[in-house]
């Protein structure tokens, strides 16, 4: 063993000696030292974000309206503060017509404006916001004395005040953010936790300085390591001890894997005490990363090796590594470009019996009935008779579809077209009904920030927005128009309108709602309070019972049967009772997973939870149990629904939905629509090639992970935990590797073992 041992430590010395060595060593340390200046501290978001204003349109209305009355009001205080250009847009002074402008810029320059006006000590003014409800908080901060505060707590205070006076437009923060420093410079806050930023920026640097970087140095470096040992006269004096052919070759195999393993170490040790001594983020998971990043590095410098030994030539064993990686590259881009731009943009996740009807909604917020006789998914809901077909790309999230029994139609609510992130159009109710096949008809505007729709044990359609529960009255696609009668007005008859359900709440966001369809109950989440609304003798909902989270978390909840179950983005699973909120069961179902989609059946005896990593777990709340049931394609399901107390519909492989007979879990139909070529190639072509081929690059999915601890990460907003979510496959790159170095490497000792040098 001592002379392997001995070749190990004669590569690791001969790495050492490299001066390509040196001065990634040098340039590493110049890198860390300009990254060590960095400060990070966490507080309450205090930036007015884009999606904050969840109405820009009717803020902006406000605004003009207060400003051109002749009593103090917030928006004087507001229009007073922005500034000439901005107000120039919005009332061109002189008489003059408007400047030629595209209309969502007053839209994407909003929440700069109302940034600014949070620095402006000026904006209080007592007579102004007389007549507002000012939460606590900014209560606190007023007794100190406008002029008295600091820039932090000033610009929280404005914004309390614009969160009090324009609560319909303006969403209230409840999420943490980061303000960013270098050395004494503050360079600005940033809408995230310090560990997620944290995670984030080590997660990129250590792949392009450790994983492109370091990986292509260390293959030019090492590229002459296993040319010159076979070199004529080298070889010969080796072979003249008592050693091992193969092991001589994986010996000095190991010694080249030394050169990236001294980088990585020093590159991410470095980084670990940055993020522990400047930022207090300890993470003792980073240092993993070390041996995957060596792991990384074995797979090219398996092919280099390889070429060495078969032609001993330092330029060729390069030449073999970077065709390696190009045939690596090629076959994963391939099944990305296809997963990500065609077939995920397909997957059904949203499934809604309707009758003897089954709806689904995919990625895209496209609408499809089954069409049993055709064995195919028909697209309802649509613009056109006839589907018109949709550039590729995953479409805005649509909220619902829900299915209003009682006369036989569906409801569905696009997200609102942001423009540049700012809500600022209206956002029109879709509604299709049965005897009509289904067809689109266009509703009433839905209240601003609504985030979920729901239909009562009456047939009622509710939604939920930050200011409360509104509920519809009357029919969806009519406007109400107002009579006036003897000096009273009325309703026309047959008009629609929304009207307030519950008292204002003022909830932050995300939002998640969920209704209990037995009592009506309601569960709302926004992040940090968990709340139970019962409807009174007169359908108006009433906060029963709250209770405040820790943690500052999105979730997902559902409601039945006398429980609530509230899923957290850090996969903690809670079960509370619903009549005092009172904690019962944790659970962890799926590690650090995200959840994405949470349902109840009816009678609340069990409930069903998708994670992110297209997972199904699932709780048996009468035998208060997780239940084991044997459903197909986990870790590829999409969608799942309750039909009933006693069926269980699962989406999965894009747009196949199975139907199970709870609880044997025995298969009761399939509905599976004929494959597209496309689908072919993927299943039987591109996926299966994936699968046998070795998979370098997606090795930085394990680095994700051992720094989040989740197999997904987001691709939309961060914080909604009900958009689309990239899934990270961790252990089948590992194995796949794992055989790729031990096939490489054993025919490379094969060769040496048997080979005349």
């Amino acid at each position: 063993m001592r002379p392997y041992l001995a070749i190990i430590k004669d590569s690791f010395r001969e790495a050492l000696a490299s001066r390509v060595l040196w001065i990634l060593l040098v340039l590493s340390t110049l890198v860390l030292a300009a990254v060590a200046p960095f400060g990070l501290v966490e507080r309450t978001g205090i930036v007015i974000m884009p999606n904050d204003v969840t109405d820009a349109k009717g803020l902006i209305d406000k605004l003009k309206r207060q400003q051109a009355g002749e009593q103090a009001s917030p928006g004087k205080q507001v229009w007073a503060s922005l500034s000439d250009d901005f107000k120039d847009q919005l009332l061109p002074s002189g008489g003059q017509p408007a400047r030629p402008r595209w209309p969502g810029a007053v839209y994407f320059q909003l929440p700069g404006e109302l940034n600014k006006i949070l620095k402006k000590r000026e904006l209080y003014d007592a007579a102004a916001w007389s007549g507002i409800t000012v939460p606590n908080d900014a209560q606190v901060l007023l007794k100190q004395g406008v002029d008295a505060l600091d820039d932090e707590d000033l610009a929280r205070l404005n914004r309390l005040l614009l969160q009090a006076a324009y609560p319909d437009e303006i969403a209230v923060s409840k999420e943490k953010a980061v303000v960013v420093s270098y050395v004494t410079w503050r360079l600005g806050t940033l809408p995230v936790t310090k560990k997620l930023l944290v995670d984030s920026a080590i997660n990129g640097f250590i792949g392009f300085f450790v994983g492109v970087i370091g990986v292509f140095a260390g293959v030019l470096v090492t590229a002459s390591i296993i040319p010159q040992t076979y070199a004529a006269g080298a070889i010969d004096l080796l072979l003249s001890k008592p050693i091992s052919r193969s092991l001589l070759f994986l010996a000095k195999y190991l010694g080249g894997c030394m050169f990236l393993l001294i980088n990585a170490a020093y590159v991410i040790g470095g980084l670990w005490l940055i993020a522990g001594l400047r930022m207090g983020q300890w993470s003792n998971r980073l240092l993993l990363c070390i041996p995957v990043f060596m792991f990384l590095f074995a797979i090219y410098y398996a092919v280099s090796s390889l070429a060495g030994v078969l032609w001993r030539n330092a330029i060729v064993s390069v030449v073999m590594a970077v065709l390696f990686w190009g045939a690596c590259f090629g076959v994963g881009a391939t099944k990305t470009v296809i997963e990500t731009v065609f077939l995920n943009t397909e997957r059904l996740v949203k499934l809604v019996p309707a009758g003897s009807e089954l709806i689904a909604a995919n990625e895209r917020a496209e609408v499809f009935r089954w069409d049993a006789a055709k064995s195919s998914w028909e697209e309802i809901l649509s613009t056109d008779a006839v589907a018109a077909p949709r550039p590729p790309g995953i479409g805005l999230p649509l909220i619902g579809p829900v299915y209003d029994a009682k006369h036989e139609r569906l409801l569905a609510l696009p997200m609102a077209a942001p423009q540049f992130g700012v809500m600022g159009g209206d956002n029109s109710l879709l509604v299709g009904e049965l005897q009509d096949g289904w067809k689109r008809r266009e509703g009433l505007p839905a209240p601003p920030g609504t985030t979920a729709l729901m239909i009562d044990s009456k047939g009622t359609l509710l939604a939920a927005a930050p200011r409360g529960l509104v509920k519809l009255v009357g029919e969806p696609t009519v406007d109400e128009v107002p009579v006036t009668v003897l000096g009273f007005t009325m309703p026309t008859a047959g008009g629609g309108r929304f009207v307030s359900a519950s008292s204002d709440l003022h909830l932050g966001t995300p939002l998640s709602a969920a209704i209990d369809r037995n009592t009506d109950e309601i569960a709302l989440f926004d992040t940090q309070t968990l709340r139970v609304l019962s409807p009174n003798a007169k359908g108006k909902y009433e906060e029963r019972v709250s209770r405040e989270i820790d943690g500052s978390l999105s979730g997902v909840v559902a409601i039945g049967g006398g429980r609530v179950l509230l899923a957290r983005a850090n996969g903690e699973v809670n079960l509370f009772d619903a009549a005092s909120l009172e904690p019962g069961e944790t659970f962890r179902p799926e590690a650090k997973n995200a959840p994405r989609f949470a349902d109840a059946t009816p009678d609340g005896k069990t409930f069903a939870l998708l994670f992110h990593n297209r997972r199904l777990w699932l709780f048996d709340a009468a035998g208060n149990r997780e239940l084991k049931l044997s459903v197909t394609g986990q870790g590829d399901i999409s969608a799942a629904a309750f039909a009933g107390n006693d069926r269980l519909l699962v989406a999965d492989r894009f747009t196949r939905v199975t139907e199970y007979e709870m609880p044997t879990g025995r298969i009761t139909d399939r509905r599976r629509p004929t494959l597209s070529v496309l689908e072919k190639v993927y299943l039987f072509g591109v996926q299966p090639i994936y699968t046998i081929f070795p998979k370098p690059g997606e090795l930085g999915n394990v680095v994700n992970y051992l720094l989040t601890d989740s197999e997904s990460v987001p691709v939309g907003t961060a914080n909604d935990l009900q958009t689309s979510r990239a899934r990270l496959d961790i252990w089948g790159p590992i194995w796949s590797n794992l055989a790729f170095i031990a096939v490489v490497v054993g025919l490379a000792c094969l060769y040496t073992a048997r080979k005349d040098f």
